[in-house]
């Protein structure tokens, strides 16, 4: 068993749903520890090697950094040591320099040059219970003097105290990827070390994996064909990707495939693609970036994009799929709220799209395969819209699977919790700031 810490995205629930189900199809979830709206801590069923660690972090969109747990200290033992209000007390502060962890993350210092950085995650609750910025600092350079005391040549660490790039007025207090990889942070003797506070606890573990935004915005930024009205994100990519349960040699069908965003993340897992788009531009651009794609990488991706109806995937595709994972089309490109009568006939409309497309999927897809997909939310003037999702299975195989099993999280309090999750949802939201057209995402499988 390895005690693992991820540390999500900017939708933390559809990221710890992802990472449930990712861990659940393999069989690696023991339990669920504890988690926050920056992260989760689980023990997995089997030990997991650092090789098993990158690749789960390859395959995770909504996970930007996994570490290995070594250290867990009482949340109050950090609110005396450093108090977000009045005096620390010395008993916890001299407490915290001990660091009988030290060897566990560093080794033997002696001799060693050493670069490392603390990243610490907050809880997100109604009051921080630290002072997050003085802990982090505090950590900093009690390290440096713990490694210096056993003889290492030199300690230095790295820090980003400027204000938060996505919200001015909050300072941040974790690195950025990029930052890591500058300083090659993830090669021993060096380190990061995330600091993940929940309710009742603070986590200290040692970056395994981070994921490669530079690499993904070459990629976004460099490939041929780029059409941003009808791209989706990568990071939801891999989302949809995981939610359907595809695993590398799986071939995975996208109906919607648009300009090949999911494809290019499926071909990257080494999963045998196939698209299908009723338009022509997009189905050329999809082939010209996959090609692309197996160029950059130097290796073969084997793929099929086709121009079709996604309703007619069944005449379409010849041959079994083991999953489905898209973003159909979500309807006009708004730039402004609409009226409710509007959106309600376009929601009708999509309904029948989808409800089409499944009834053809159905035909195709293996017995126990899964579909992930999103579904529009249209913002009114009366309040949104969504897709009803029996009307959109009625007459199909398929039903909807729930997501934040409640099993999951049957060993955790929830009713002392100030950061609730409602668990076995069917939907979860995968909202963009701005965007008249929000998405939500389903699962749906056979029963």
């Amino acid at each position: 068993m390895t005690d693992l810490v991820f540390i999500f995205g900017k939708n933390w629930m559809l990221s710890l749903a992802e990472l449930i189900v990712y861990l659940e199809d393999r069989g690696l979830l023991r339990e669920l520890k504890d988690y926050s709206k920056m992260g989760a801590v689980v023990t997995t069923s089997r030990p997991v090697k650092d090789g098993d660690i990158i690749d789960i972090q390859g395959a995770l969109g909504g996970c930007f950094k996994v570490a290995r747990l070594f250290h867990t200290y009482p949340l109050l033992l950090l609110k005396d040591a450093f108090p977000n209000k009045g005096t620390a007390k010395r008993a916890a502060r001299n407490n915290l320099e001990d660091f009988p962890w030290l060897h566990e993350v560093f080794g033997k210092p002696r001799g060693k040059k050493i670069t490392y950085g603390v990243s610490t995650y907050p809880s997100q609750t109604r009051e921080a219970p630290a002072h997050y910025l003085h802990f982090t600092r505090g950590m900093n350079e009690y390290i440096k003097k713990q490694l210096l005391e056993k003889g290492a040549k030199k300690a230095d660490y790295i820090v980003y105290d400027k204000p938060d790039q996505r919200n001015p007025r909050r300072i941040n207090t974790s690195l950025w990827p990029h930052t890591i990889a500058k300083h090659k942070l993830l090669k021993r003797p060096n380190a990061e070390i995330l600091a993940v506070f929940t309710e009742s606890s603070v986590y200290l573990a040692r970056t395994i994996a981070v994921y490669d935004s530079m690499l993904q915005q070459y990629r976004d930024e460099s490939r041929p064909f780029i059409s941003a009205e009808i791209s989706t994100s990568p990071k939801v990519c891999r989302t949809l990707l995981t939610l359907a349960g595809a695993k590398p040699g799986d071939t995975i069908l996208d109906p919607f495939c648009g300009s090949g965003t999911l494809l290019m993340e499926a071909a990257l897992q080494d999963m045998n693609c196939i698209g299908i788009d009723i338009d022509g531009n997009a189905v050329s651009g999809t082939q010209r970036n996959l090609i692309w794609l197996g160029k950059d990488l130097g290796v073969h991706i084997n793929f099929s994009i086709q121009k079709g109806d996604a309703r007619e995937a069944d005449k379409i595709v010849h041959s079994q799929v083991d999953a489905v994972a898209f973003e159909p089309h979500l309807g006009p490109l708004f730039r402004k709220r609409q009226n409710w009568d509007e959106a309600e006939r376009i929601i009708v409309e999509l309904t029948l799209l989808y409800r089409a497309t499944l009834k053809a999927i159905g035909k195709i897809l293996r017995p126990d395969g899964r579909i992930a997909m999103t579904i529009p939310v249209i913002l009114t003037h009366k309040g949104d819209i969504s897709i009803d999702i029996k009307q959109m299975l009625k007459g199909t195989e398929f039903e909807v699977y729930k997501l934040l099993p409640h099993h999951v999280f049957s060993k955790i309090d929830m009713s002392k919790r100030e950061i609730d999750i409602n668990t076995n949802r069917t939907i979860l939201p995968e909202r963009k700031r701005g965007q008249i057209v929000q998405r939500a995402v389903v699962m749906l499988g056979r029963g």
